[in-house]
């Protein structure tokens, strides 16, 4: 029985598509939602822990607002920010939160570009100890592309991609 439905969330756009399939997955099974944003910290430097505090307060924010989409429907959505490496902390949360099915996207990525830069979605698929249900991400007008392999803020929010801006001077 699916009680706790865990949907890490990156901010691209397609984001929002998982997070509605989500919804309609969690509502006739009376399920629980909880959307999971985690942001990796630029190389420890003198302000981490302030930019930490940043990084989570905006994802916090952001997440609530997707979070009322589900609402709306009558699903009960909760929000978690988290700081560390994306796919192993997306596995830990899974775990503490008693997570019955991961449903996360994937940016469809193929050949040099998926080597180059892996898949977390690929990952957390191969740690988890639930079942992980993958939303293939769609192609978008806006994007002219045919999978969020260009994204260009490659799944980071405006605030994620302004901290690694200052860290790198």
């Amino acid at each position: 029985m699916v009680k706790t439905i865990l949907v890490p969330v990156d901010f691209s756009k397609c984001s929002t598509g998982v997070v509605h399939h989500a919804g309609e997955l969690a509502k006739p099974l009376g399920a629980r939602v909880v959307l999971l944003h985690v942001s990796e910290l630029p190389p420890l430097g003198s302000e981490v822990m302030t930019q930490g505090h940043r990084l989570l307060a905006d994802a916090t924010a952001r997440l609530q607002e997707m979070a009322e989409r589900v609402r709306v429907h009558g699903v009960v959505a909760e929000v978690e920010a988290r700081l560390g490496p994306i796919a192993p902390t997306i596995v830990a949360a899974a775990r503490e939160c008693s997570a019955d099915l991961l449903v996360m996207g994937t940016h469809s990525r193929r050949g040099l570009a998926r080597l180059v830069l892996g898949s977390v979605a690929e990952a957390v698929s191969h740690e988890s100890a639930v079942p992980v249900l993958l939303i293939r991400r769609e192609a978008r007008p806006e994007c002219g592309r045919e999978s969020c392999e260009w994204c260009p803020h490659e799944g980071r929010s405006p605030l994620e991609m302004q901290v690694a801006a200052e860290s790198e001077g």
